[in-house]
């Protein structure tokens, strides 16, 4: 799984520093900083591995998949305009991801309790909107400061964060029945495994 990681991040950065290239020939459009931004994220795991050793192989890899298609298919090629569906399938797929966030803070801080399945779910659910909130507002500063419209407010008002704030709750929701159905039927499949990993 370490080499599968290491492909995708020298693949990313590849990719990443041709785009970088060919907008600054002029023969490609893409945000030079949000380009830039990429060298760095792709190695947090990395380094907060140095901090925690929670932090494996597995989590790595969920966290390169992910920003392989946000920040680089996403933002850095323009599937986000491209295609229409993009931007909710992305918020939901980040619902998940979140929600796998939420069960390794759980484990981190010692607070994980099998038996206590109520109050692990509304802690993923919670983490997810929390996520998904702060991610907003990030958006609506980053809009007023430098003048974009991520949010799409010009022309939809709040209807685009409304989306995509469901869209995240929904695929929480989505891991939550997931991970109740695993604890129901006793089963160790993709939530409960990556628990076991973690501990």
């Amino acid at each position: 799984m370490k080499k599968i990681n290491n492909i995708i991040i020298a693949l990313m950065l590849i990719v990443n520093t041709g785009c970088i290239g060919l907008t600054l020939l002029g023969k490609y459009n893409s945000n030079i900083l949000v380009c830039l931004s990429l060298y760095l994220i792709v190695f947090m795991p990395k380094i907060l591995r140095k901090f925690s050793s929670k932090i494996n192989d597995l989590i790595e890899l969920i966290f390169l998949i992910f920003i392989l298609f946000a920040q680089l298919l996403g933002s850095i090629l323009h599937f986000y305009g491209i295609i229409y569906w993009y931007d909710s399938f992305m918020h939901y797929i980040s619902g998940i991801l979140t929600s796998f966030l939420a069960v390794l803070l759980l484990v981190l801080f010692n607070k994980y309790d099998e038996k206590d399945r109520v109050f692990n779910i509304i802690f993923i659910i919670s983490i997810t909107l929390m996520v998904a909130g702060l991610w907003e507002i990030f958006e609506f500063t980053a809009d007023n400061l430098l003048g974009g419209d991520a949010q799409k407010v010009l022309t939809t008002g709040v209807t685009d964060t409304m989306k995509d704030i469901i869209c995240a709750l929904l695929g929480s929701i989505l891991f939550s029945l997931c991970y109740l159905y695993e604890c129901i039927k006793k089963k160790n499949l993709v939530i409960k495994e990556f628990i076991k990993k973690l501990i």
